[in-house]
C-alpha cells in the first residue's frame, strides 16, 4: 500500500504504511531513494554491533542510535551493506571466523578470546 499510489520518501510516512517498520524504512530510503538517513539494524547489524562493542543494547532502535553516534553520516550508505556482508561471511552467528576478520583488533569479542 502506498500513500495515494506514491511510495513516500520520508521515514515517518514510510513507517505509517502497514508492515513497514524502522528497519524496512531505512532500507527503502537507502535502496529506492539513495538517501540513507539511518542504519537498518537487522540480525547481522545487531550481532556485530554487540560483539565489536558499538552498542550493548538489545533493541534495534537503541542499537541504531548508538551506531549513528559512532559512524559518520557519509558512511551510512555503505555501512548497511557492510554489516550484512560481514555478518553473512565472517562474523556468522554460530561460529564467527575471527581469525579472518579484518576488524578483529577493534573487536571486544575477539579481544576477550585471545
Amino acid at each position: 500500500m502506498t500513500l495515494g499510489g506514491i511510495v513516500p520518501n520520508d521515514m515517518e510516512k514510510l513507517q505509517s504504511l502497514p508492515g513497514v517498520g524502522r528497519k524496512s524504512a531505512n532500507v527503502i530510503m537507502l535502496e529506492a531513494f539513495q538517501n540513507p538517513v539511518g542504519i537498518a539494524v537487522d540480525t547481522h547489524a545487531k550481532r556485530i554491533s554487540n560483539k565489536v562493542g558499538f552498542s550493548n543494547q538489545e533493541e534495534p532502535v537503541k542499537i541504531e542510535q548508538d551506531l549513528l553516534e559512532v559512524i559518520p553520516k557519509k558512511y551510512y550508505f555503505d555501512v548497511n551493506h557492510l554489516l550484512v556482508w560481514h555478518g553473512r561471511n565472517i562474523c556468522v552467528a554460530r561460529k564467527p571466523n575471527c581469525e579472518k576478520c579484518p576488524i578483529n583488533i577493534y573487536c571486544n569479542f575477539y579481544q576477550n578470546q585471545v
